[in-house]
């Protein structure tokens, strides 16, 4: 079976270009486009300085690692969108194509070492999509050039898939995470105890009840996800125990005392903005 081509649109939110893309592959059964967070309010929320649970972070490598190609555009000279290099030096350094469109001429002469890293450049925006559309029309995805499963496809949207590790019993929170997402078919649970799964999954969401002894299961998921370069959110519910988490706090993307509050984080990781 043909897998779509995912395209992630790296570029501002202060431009809504992104619309007419998506009108463009609306129909399209070959083409998922992705990309960060395109709500600027939340976006700078999400962002602000000293924020212990980086969103942007999680959003931006759970999309950019399932995409075949990465689509920037740097719109005008009033926003030169930094993320954008952010985003090309993570492409570029795991393979994917790059196509890169710069409207804004005062970076003219700034660009060189990110050229280096792209496939194709454009000075306009009509001249990029069209490439983008051609190669669309003419590239199959190639599973060797994906180093992680795209999942199970869910229509037009890209699946995530997520393993938790924590307490077993009593697992009410497993259950209420999965009634969390029983609308988004998309977002696919995959079975506990078994490390394989766990490297078959793109999101470690590890979590700990207050009054839950000390959890060895989760260092050592935590240690392994980590190991594979796996998304990792981390869920110490009121802090208990911190001291003892120490060492594994480093290694993980998003660590939270709430469990709600890790829930929100975890919308925004696999891009459900509708409920934030």
């Amino acid at each position: 079976m043909k897998q779509p081509n995912v395209v992630y649109l790296s570029s501002s939110a202060h431009s809504d270009w992104r619309s007419t893309v998506k009108t463009q592959y609306q129909h399209s059964a070959d083409v998922i486009l992705v990309g960060p967070c395109e709500e600027h309010g939340l976006s700078d929320t999400m962002g602000a300085p000293g924020d212990l649970r980086p969103g942007h972070k999680l959003r931006i490598t759970q999309m950019l690692s399932k995409s075949h190609i990465l689509f920037g555009y740097i719109p005008s000279d009033r926003y030169r969108s930094f993320n954008i290099m952010l985003e090309i030096g993570l492409a570029y350094a795991w393979g994917k194509k790059i196509i890169l469109v710069n409207e804004a001429r005062s970076l003219d002469s700034e660009l060189g070492l990110a050229l280096s890293c792209v496939d194709q450049y454009f000075p306009c925006l009509d001249q990029g999509l069209g490439y983008l559309q051609q190669l669309l029309s003419e590239s199959a995805v190639d599973p060797a050039q994906v180093n992680y499963s795209l999942g199970q496809q869910v229509g037009d949207t890209l699946s995530h898939q997520v393993y938790l590790s924590g307490q077993l019993q009593p697992s009410n929170w497993i259950e209420v995470i999965k009634k969390h997402y029983h609308p988004y078919p998309a977002v696919v649970f995959n079975p506990l105890h078994d490390l394989a799964e766990l490297a078959a999954s793109d999101i470690l969401f590890a979590y700990r009840d207050e009054d839950n002894n000390r959890l060895f299961n989760i260092p050592l998921t935590v240690g392994y996800a980590s190991a594979l370069a796996k998304r990792i959110l981390f869920v110490n519910q009121g802090d208990h125990h911190s001291h003892a988490y120490d060492y594994v706090k480093p290694f993980v993307d998003g660590y939270f005392i709430n469990f709600e509050q890790g829930l929100k984080y975890l919308d925004y990781t696999v891009g459900i903005e509708s409920r934030l």
